[in-house]
């Protein structure tokens, strides 16, 4: 889904300012109607979209050696799970 952007004079909505990491939902009737957030956040939100959108449409999410030999370690059966961070670490090569 792409936003479609509509632009308006902040004077005439009288819409307040909102910090970055803030949003303001009104409401109406106990249900959200609209959201104010600060205009970073906004962009960096259709950023974040744009790149989701196109990872969807991609036929593969490439991976580097770390994830592939992550995906390939939690493939193979394990007896009992490793959650020790340090025997993770150990298996990882870290």
């Amino acid at each position: 889904m792409t936003f479609q952007v509509q632009t308006r004079q902040s004077s005439k909505d009288r819409v307040p300012a909102v910090e970055p990491g803030e949003a303001i939902v009104y409401e109406r009737y106990g249900e959200e109607k609209t959201v104010a957030m600060n205009p970073d956040d906004f962009h960096r939100l259709v950023q974040l979209d744009a790149a989701l959108d196109e990872i969807a449409a991609s036929d593969h999410i490439p991976l580097d050696d770390f994830a592939l030999e992550g995906l390939l370690e939690e493939a193979r059966p394990q007896k009992q799970p490793i959650e020790n961070a340090a025997q993770i670490k150990a298996l990882l090569g870290l």
